[in-house]
């Protein structure tokens, strides 16, 4: 609950990377799945916040920011999960306090969009949610059970329809090395499904839409964690990695050739920074992992990859 002086946060809140300058307002706490490599639920339990706390929250950050926030996101997990009439009464709140705001973001979680009609999703994109962060993490449907993702590859093509339909711009994530090493068959399948996934949703339009790549970072307590220490899971080398994304994107082949679709593994888990535009700058991209593939020294190292 806020206190009225001070932004309630449930710690540690993740964000991301294109929503540093956003003011975040926690909407939810944790995430009502449980997925094999995440965190959100180890230290948190899931709720809905209550709206008048987070009208509270919105109240002390005007009161410290001043009335021209143009961005906010929304926290936790897949803060979709909100029922859309308090989502809209959120978003009529802030457009009443914050009259210069652009726009909201949230992460979303696929079953969360196709659970919403249409409508609730246009209505959201009306009055101001603009992107949905989704973590799509594979497009390989033998790993998504593996990881108890609770979703499949022709989910994400219905909920990515669906908010392409409602205009809500789609901001799509994939996890480098979530199959383990030692696995080529499956590190392969994962990068070859996932830009097929990726070949599918493409809308037939110049619109933007994102793509991004993090690299799987095992943090203690999580299922992953577990089957790691006892020997059942192994963590994949840059070297793999990179050999991974490498074969995604060579697979990437749009028919719409007006695609605008911006291409980032520029968060803090991965080796090396990327950035481009698919398919446009397919070649490009290509040269940036084959040189990291072949210059070991220009990598992050380990200790420098955080979530």
């Amino acid at each position: 609950m806020s206190k009225g002086k001070e932004i309630y946060y449930c710690k540690p809140v993740f964000r991301p990377p294109s929503e540093a300058n956003s003011l975040l307002i926690q909407v939810t706490e944790g995430c009502s799945f449980k997925c094999d490599f995440c965190m959100s639920n180890l230290r948190k339990k899931f709720l809905i916040r209550e709206i008048e706390d987070i009208k509270k929250d919105l109240d002390v950050a005007k009161r410290i920011y001043g009335p021209n926030i143009r961005r906010i996101f929304f926290l936790d997990g897949n803060a979709m999960v909100t029922p859309s009439e308090k989502l809209l009464e959120i978003i009529k709140y802030i457009n009443s306090i914050f009259p210069n705001i652009e726009r909201c973001g949230v992460y979303a979680h696929a079953k969360d969009i196709i659970k919403k009609s249409d409508a609730n999703l246009k209505d959201l994109s009306e009055i101001g949610l603009k992107i949905a962060y989704v973590g799509f993490e594979s497009g390989y449907n033998t790993l998504l059970e593996k990881i108890h993702k609770n979703t499949t590859k022709s989910d994400y093509i219905k909920a990515s329809e669906k908010l392409m339909k409602a205009n809500i711009i789609l901001s799509a994530t994939f996890i480098n090395g979530l199959g383990g090493a030692n696995n080529p068959e499956i590190s392969t399948k994962h990068a070859k499904e996932s830009a097929d996934l990726v070949n599918k949703i493409c809308p037939q339009d110049d619109r933007i839409w994102y793509i991004a790549f993090l690299t799987l970072m095992i943090p203690s307590g999580t299922e992953i964690f577990k089957k790691k220490i006892k020997g059942e899971f192994q963590d994949m080398t840059s070297f793999e990695i990179l050999h991974e994304l490498k074969t995604f994107i060579k697979d990437i082949n749009f028919k719409n050739k007006f695609a605008n679709c911006i291409f980032r593994s520029n968060h803090a888990s991965n080796y090396l920074p990327i950035k481009g535009v698919l398919d446009q700058e397919k070649d490009k991209i290509l040269e940036v992992i084959n040189y990291g593939i072949t210059h070991s020294d220009i990598l992050r190292p380990d200790f420098y990859r955080v979530l």
